[in-house]
């Protein structure tokens, strides 16, 4: 057994696993991070590269050899990047000096997590993070760790958890605090706290949430339009009213009602809000009052936990810097992947050859595989579906040391033979298959059915 995920390569071995539940994808469209388009159709990386190349030419995001001190949001993206690791590893405190260690488990990992993390102090989030699985034997060097954000954060941002609520925008994926509930408070600064070291720890987490909510964490103004990020329907209702004649056409008052769990509150935009109805005079004022309360003060409550729990591990000037989007792509990590990117960073060990059939095999199928499929292959070798902005040149162990994608050889035992993943060193055990059909077989097989917990040898 090795020191981390050590992820099966015969049909025969144990697995423990959650429920396949927490690993669906959630993301429902690409967007290109140098120029923020949206895709939303399936495409397979082969076809999502042509546009990727074109944006790269014309983007800034390189980072310049002589680094500027004196960064603002107009600064360039790279410099910023390596302006905040370079403050963060100021404040980190090395693995060998002191780290925290706790278990949780997989069928009540918020609960179990929750358990753990509140009670650690801004300086233990400041230190190495080993974490363990109940009934599980991997030791944790960083696989684990990857995972448990992977799995947490889905788990966080699922509706079943009803923490996060759908916004009413085409995006059925963007998500903003839900009304909150004094027993929830807590829930709240733990996802603060989460997020916060994974950035600290440079690991993307899928956080879906609406572009308002990174726009309160990095301090950017909020403008009308954000309002449709948050509700469609009502933004376009607003317009109209601003644009048009509202006379016997609307009959509302300055108020808005809001329902959770069965429980109606009015809420006044301005004193004696309810009994003054919206006319042709004070339409403009009604107008600015309520896309101000949907964007900042429904979403307060919540939102001023998070960030209590955010800035308590990184620093709010740590990222005050950034914009928005940028910030989101910080948190999020890039959501494709891109298999030139992959191949040429890519190490080869063993018998293995950027030369060899089977690994000549290896790239031809993966070019046929879905962003969805590229993505879950991802998660099994690394323990995250997502890459850091850098993409994959940039894949470290957790403690800050080099580990690019690597493939070595093992032997073949038959044809039911399957891949095996060392996640804390994104290293990926391929058989020596004799054919491409059994190589495409076991990949698609663990991607299905191991792509989270271990198998034991």
């Amino acid at each position: 057994m090795g020191c981390c995920s050590n992820k099966p390569h015969s049909t025969q071995l144990s697995r423990f696993a959650g429920n396949n539940s927490q690993t669906e994808d959630i993301s429902t469209f690409i967007r290109c991070p140098y120029c923020l388009q949206d895709f939303y159709d399936d495409l397979t990386t082969s076809r999502f590269s042509e546009h990727l190349l074109v944006c790269k030419r014309h983007s800034n995001f390189i980072v310049n050899e002589d680094l500027n001190c004196d960064l603002s949001k107009d600064s360039s993206y790279g410099d910023k990047i390596e302006w905040l690791r370079n403050e963060i590893n100021k404040i980190r405190i090395p693995w060998h000096s002191e780290h925290m260690k706790f278990r949780v488990k997989r069928g009540d990992i918020i609960k179990t997590s929750m358990k753990n993390i509140l009670g650690f102090s801004t300086i233990d989030f400041h230190k190495e993070f080993q974490v363990n699985f109940d009934g599980e034997l991997a030791m944790d060097a960083g696989g684990l760790l990857r995972e448990w954000f992977t799995i947490l954060t889905k788990k966080l941002f699922s509706e079943k958890t009803e923490l996060f609520k759908l916004a009413n925008t085409k995006c059925v994926n963007y998500t903003f605090p839900n009304i909150i509930d004094e027993a929830r408070i807590n829930e709240y600064i733990f996802t603060g706290k989460l997020i916060g070291k994974a950035i600290f720890e440079n690991v993307p987490i899928y956080c879906p949430f609406t572009p308002i909510i990174f726009k309160h964490i990095v301090d950017e103004e909020i403008q009308f339009k954000d309002l449709s990020q948050v509700d469609y329907e009502l933004y376009n209702s607003l317009l109209y009213i601003l644009e048009n004649p509202v006379k016997n056409v609307i009959f509302e008052t300055f108020t808005v009602e809001k329902e959770h769990k069965g429980v109606l509150t009015k809420y006044s935009l301005k004193e004696h809000g309810s009994e003054i109805m919206v006319d042709d005079d004070n339409k403009s004022e009604y107008a600015n009052l309520r896309w101000k309360f949907e964007t900042t003060d429904n979403l307060q409550a919540g939102l001023m936990y998070l960030l209590h729990g955010f800035y308590s591990v990184i620093p709010k000037n740590l990222v005050s810097i950034f914009t928005s989007q940028e910030f989101e792509l910080l948190l999020c990590g890039l959501p494709y992947i891109e298999l030139d990117d992959w191949r040429k960073n890519t190490i080869y060990r063993g018998d293995f050859t950027r030369k060899s059939r089977i690994i000549k095999w290896f790239w031809r199928i993966l070019r046929h595989f879905s962003q969805k499929k590229l993505s879950d292959l991802i998660t099994f070798v690394t323990g995250t579906p997502r890459l850091p902005v850098e993409g994959f040149s940039s894949l470290k162990t957790m403690r800050g040391d080099p580990a690019k994608f690597t493939i070595e050889s093992i032997p073949c035992e038959n044809d039911n033979a399957l891949p095996r993943a060392h996640t804390c060193f994104n290293r990926l055990d391929l058989p020596k298959y004799t054919s491409r059909q059994s190589l495409k077989k076991g990949l698609l097989y663990v991607i299905r059915n191991h792509k989270f917990g271990f198998g034991i040898e």
